[in-house]
């Protein structure tokens, strides 16, 4: 199939008269914006080797369990357990991002597990062995992440609950907190979250323009209301609703903010945005030489060491 360039999308709009090529139009946008797409195999050469290892580590899969859940909207949602050695009621939640499943947290759940914790991995809405479509840019994958949070509780009532995002499962977790939680949830880490649907739509489509020069055929400008009317009329929520940084300002779970300095993705200023929005107690740290998704791989050490030390506050 070839791609629409030039003036495509904009040609839907115009094509069959205006209704009917607006109407063509959104149905276009939201399927390339909200449509859950597959990982690419090449990205797994050039991850850092820590992130590798973990991926294959989760790919193996030996002692995993697989877990279930019902989202409120009717989809089968899984997700891989993996017990600790030894009697524990720690567990970490690893949520994984954008085109990706449970695998893409493997390196931080090996982490955890050697550590002692129980760990689960969810494939988010979409992906993995997960029912979906389409995705929800975090904002339908919070009610998710509850419904993995009350699963757990009612397996192990003395539960105590890590919330461990990275990108797109950082905004799930950002999201999640902000609104209330079980006491057992003692704290989250959001690495490279973005502050919200619609910035960071508006952010990759300008980014784009600018250093492509072509292949965005709508401005944002456009595109934005226009797949806004489109989420809203299909999913029944407003991308202006899918907000970290609004989550967060309600915020009560302590969190520790990571992102790197060399994001082009998600710019770093969108950290000190949420950073400095947060009411919950907060911490942050800043690999400077670490691109999108990639502060673990890029300095292993300080980003545990960061970790551990905003953990020990809220574990005994």
């Amino acid at each position: 199939m070839k791609k629409r360039t030039g003036l495509g999308l904009l040609g839907l709009a115009l094509a069959g008269g205006t209704a009917a090529g607006m109407s063509a139009l959104r149905r276009q946008l939201y399927h390339r914006a909200m449509t859950a797409i597959p990982r690419n195999p090449r990205y797994d050469e050039v991850e850092p080797r820590i992130h590798r290892e973990g991926r294959d580590w989760a790919r193996r899969g030996v002692g995993f369990r697989t877990m279930t859940i019902r989202s409120t909207d009717g989809l089968t949602l899984s997700a891989k357990a993996i017990p600790a050695s030894g009697e524990c009621h720690r567990w970490a939640i690893c949520v994984h991002g954008y085109a990706d499943t449970h695998t893409g947290m493997g390196a931080y759940a090996l982490r955890y597990h050697r550590e002692g914790w129980n760990v689960l991995m969810p494939d988010q809405r979409g992906y993995g062995d997960s029912e979906g479509t389409y995705m929800g840019w975090g904002y339908l994958e919070r009610l998710d992440l509850v419904g993995w949070i009350s699963l757990l509780l009612r397996r192990d009532p003395q539960a105590e609950i890590l919330l461990h995002g990275v990108s797109m499962g950082a905004v799930t977790v950002l999201m999640a907190i902000g609104g209330p939680l079980p006491k057992q949830v003692k704290c989250a880490v959001s690495d490279c979250a973005f502050t919200s649907m619609e910035q960071e739509l508006h952010h990759v489509l300008t980014r784009r323009r600018s250093t492509t020069g072509k292949g965005v055929e709508l401005p944002a400008g456009l595109a934005i209301p226009t797949l806004r009317r489109a989420v809203l009329h299909r999913d029944g929520f407003d991308i202006r609703d899918a907000s970290a940084l609004k989550a967060v300002e309600q915020s009560t779970t302590p969190t520790l903010f990571i992102h790197g300095g060399q994001d082009l993705l998600v710019p770093p200023v969108m950290m000190e945005r949420l950073y400095e929005a947060a009411a919950c107690p907060k911490s942050r740290l800043w690999v400077p030489q670490a691109e999108h998704a990639t502060a673990l791989g890029t300095d292993p050490v300080r980003y545990w060491a960061a970790v551990d030390r905003f953990l020990r506050r809220y574990f005994k």
